[in-house]
């Protein structure tokens, strides 16, 4: 016997109010039977970041889109990959690749070339762009000399230099007027330096001589090699006060005293020569000229951490070497904090100086450190300053190992 459905006639709003409660529950059955039970099915697999891979696209990016040997000029510095290509195109493009951000700055930009405008002897490719909301000029120049390369972001503005970094390795160097070759322009005697350039008075090299680095120290004053051929050692510790520069030591003796040769150079272009005493005394002192290439195709391994981090002037963890010092108590300290207050330059000294008087303690003596720098004419002009004032100041050297 089948069964008998009653026959209810159901009005047309009560049809509508029955399909629209069948619809809302069979959404609820789909989404809480459905999705729920299959959410740990729905996770996706782990990803383990894959350091070879993003390094390999990291260089892809860099070049692109040309690629290494095509271009005019390519080179890297401690922060940058710079490429102007193609190479023998009559319209010329830069690309700018940062690799501390992973970003490009520049990408396929138009070119121009302005010959000059550092010396005679280097070409210079401009592109204009923007960087951190500012309009800037990115220059990037070969010199002719010795095939180095370098790369300066001006403020187009007021044509200050933001960053100039030189080339810590050139591929390609195909400028009008250089030598050709696999290696343009660059002889055995520079594919094996790693730093060189001209002080005041002297030239100075380091090198690599069958595998060992050696110095070379010369007086272009009185025409002596006060190092020839010797032994040099890499310091490339994160030592105050040139903790991201690269350092050198070498050599034995100065002026018939012991004493040893310290070649530096930071990423920005500074190098300077030092000669140091057993006792952490300065008996020379010379900053590069400009006037001369800075040769640079420093090692890897002969770099700190920090090399192309920038930094002029050291920070809190290290000890800038120059010191103004004052001679005398507490009484002397009061007048000083008086003339030179913490923070205040007071028209004295400059950008690489830091303004804390205070009392220091040294295996010479005690003494007030009114200022430290790390340019030797800040420090003077401090104790200019000081002495002007009825103060026992002088120009102290400090922190420094000797080894």
């Amino acid at each position: 016997m089948k069964p008998v459905w009653p026959n209810v006639p159901l009005s047309r709003w009560s049809k509508r109010l029955f399909k629209s409660l069948a619809l809302f529950i069979t959404s609820v059955f789909l989404v809480t039977g459905l999705s729920v039970p299959g959410y740990g099915a729905a996770q996706p697999p782990a990803l383990t970041p894959n350091t070879a891979a993003e390094a390999g696209l990291d260089m892809l990016i860099a070049q692109e889109p040309n690629t290494s040997g095509n271009a005019t000029l390519y080179f890297e510095t401690a922060t940058f990959t710079v490429s102007v290509h193609p190479r023998n195109g009559q319209f010329l493009s830069m690309n700018v690749y940062n690799r501390e951000t992973r970003q490009s700055e520049q990408l396929n930009a138009p070119v121009t070339r302005r010959d000059g405008i550092i010396s005679s002897d280097w070409i210079s490719y401009d592109s204009f762009g923007s960087r951190a909301g500012r309009r800037v000029v990115y220059r990037a120049s070969g010199n002719l000399r010795n095939n180095q390369a370098r790369l300066e972001i001006v403020d187009a503005s007021s044509s200050s230099v933001l960053i100039s970094q030189n080339s810590t390795s050139v591929r390609d160097f195909f400028l009008p007027g250089a030598n050709p070759g696999p290696n343009p322009g660059q002889s055995d005697l520079l594919n094996r330096t790693f730093v060189g350039f001209d002080t005041q008075n002297h030239s100075v090299r380091v090198f690599n001589d069958s595998g060992v680095t050696k110095m070379n120290v010369y007086n272009r004053v009185t025409s002596q090699t006060l190092v020839n051929g010797l032994t040099a050692t890499a310091e490339a510790t994160e030592i105050a006060p040139y903790r991201c520069w690269v350092n050198y030591f070498g050599g034995q003796s100065f002026g018939g005293a012991a004493a040893r040769y310290f070649v530096r150079v930071s990423s920005d272009g500074q190098a300077q020569l030092d000669v140091i005493a057993p006792n952490g005394g300065v008996l020379l002192s010379e900053p590069r000229i400009n006037s001369a290439p800075l040769v640079t195709n420093i090692p890897q391994a002969d770099r700190p951490a920090c090399f192309g981090g920038g930094g002029t002037v050291p920070d809190g963890a290290g000890l800038a070497p120059y010191v103004a010092a004052v001679f005398g108590g507490d009484n002397e300290l009061q007048r000083v904090r008086q003339v030179l207050p913490s923070g205040s330059s007071q028209g004295v000294g400059g950008l690489t100086c830091v303004i804390n008087p205070r009392i220091e303690n040294a295996p010479q003596g005690r003494f007030i450190n009114a200022a430290e720098c790390t340019d030797r004419n800040d420090a003077s002009a401090v104790v200019s300053f000081l002495r002007g004032r009825g103060l026992n100041s002088r120009l102290v050297y400090r922190n420094f190992r000797y080894r």
